[in-house]
């Protein structure tokens, strides 16, 4: 077995991030800006296959789409590396998100359970008569609101006394978008809360927002996104809708079942692999086959080759390169393991 090496985390200062949870995970005080991603992928050695992240989302982040390998080798002048990008997110908390477009009864069912008349008229009977998702995406992002529909909707949810979780965040996003009509769009699509321990994968070319929450994701190393709304940054709707599948799909198509292990639990998708591995302070052993990115979540912990030729102490915003092999762990938290499937 080759040596394990330390890897340093960055932490990304995005908008939508918290200023609690990372520096919570790094026994710090909360951050004066707030604190949106701890990635753990580049390394000097040269790019690893996978990037992991830990996501601590407290503001909506945007309507967006990544491409498949087929659209980026095609047309490479408009993305920023070659390589696609799937992505898993398995939740540390209830995490909610926007994944994939919803069948037409799921659309209607969720447009009527808004309660706003003009907008259940503005949008079923063109879902009914046929109008395509990419035609009613391409009428509803970045579009003005000159119907007053998104007051009508912020003021009937207003009033509603026990909102659903959907309702809830169908309000925050109308409230922060008021004047687009950004918030309609969300209604065409699959809506899921997730507690601790479930984990959903955004194929390529999958329609998704993440709405908010804490969770442990991994992806094709690869920064190709493309931003279709729900954003204040450029969108780029003509390639979104080229990109984009709006095909109909179940919410069940992109939850991931758990795998439970002698020591954890695992979830797989094509291309990526995420294992949790409760630590204690009893020293324990764990088999991968790959070249893995590990990082904990609450606690710290020492990794060492199982000779117990030499170990490395990761945690916060430190975590490491194991190679192929058996390898050794103790300490507190749980450590995450993230490679490419």
């Amino acid at each position: 077995m080759s040596e394990i090496k330390q890897l340093n985390g960055v932490v990304k200062t995005y908008a939508w991030g918290s200023h609690s949870v990372l520096a919570g995970n790094r026994g710090s005080k909360n951050s004066e800006k707030p604190e949106a991603e701890l990635w753990f992928g580049d390394f000097p050695n040269g790019r690893l296959p996978v990037l992991a992240k830990i996501l601590a989302v407290a503001q909506t982040l945007s309507l967006q789409v990544h491409p498949d390998r087929s659209q980026v080798s095609s047309t490479p002048e408009l993305f920023s590396d070659a390589n696609h990008k799937p992505e898993m997110l398995v939740a540390l908390s209830e995490f909610y998100a926007l994944v994939g477009i919803a069948s037409e009864g799921g659309i209607i069912e969720a447009v009527d359970s808004m309660g706003t008349l003009s907008v259940s008229n503005f949008l079923i009977p063109k879902i009914k008569n046929g109008d395509s998702i990419s035609d009613l995406l391409e009428i509803l992002l970045g579009a003005p609101d000159e119907l007053n529909l998104i007051s009508e909707l912020i003021n009937s949810l207003q009033k509603v006394a026990n909102p659903s979780d959907r309702q809830s965040w169908t309000l925050k996003i109308a409230n922060t978008y008021p004047d687009r009509l950004d918030v309609l769009a969300t209604l065409l699509c699959n809506f899921v809360k997730l507690a601790p321990g479930q984990a959903i994968h955004v194929p390529p070319r999958t329609i998704h927002a993440y709405l908010g929450g804490t969770g442990v994701e991994v992806m094709a190393a690869s920064d190709n996104v493309v931003r279709g709304g729900l954003t204040i940054k450029p969108i780029d709707l003509k390639l979104f809708l080229e990109i984009a599948d709006t095909s109909a799909k179940s919410l069940e198509s992109y939850l991931l079942p758990q795998k439970k292990l002698v020591n954890g639990k695992a979830w797989s998708a094509p291309d990526l692999n995420l294992v949790e591995l409760p630590v204690s302070q009893e020293s324990q052993s764990h088999l991968i086959t790959t070249e893995t990115i590990a990082f904990v979540w609450g606690g710290k912990a020492v990794l060492s080759e199982a000779k117990g030729e030499s170990s490395v102490t990761i945690g916060g915003d430190l975590g490491a390169i194991i190679p192929a092999g058996r390898f050794e762990y103790s300490g507190t938290g749980s450590l995450w393991l993230a490679s490419q499937g």
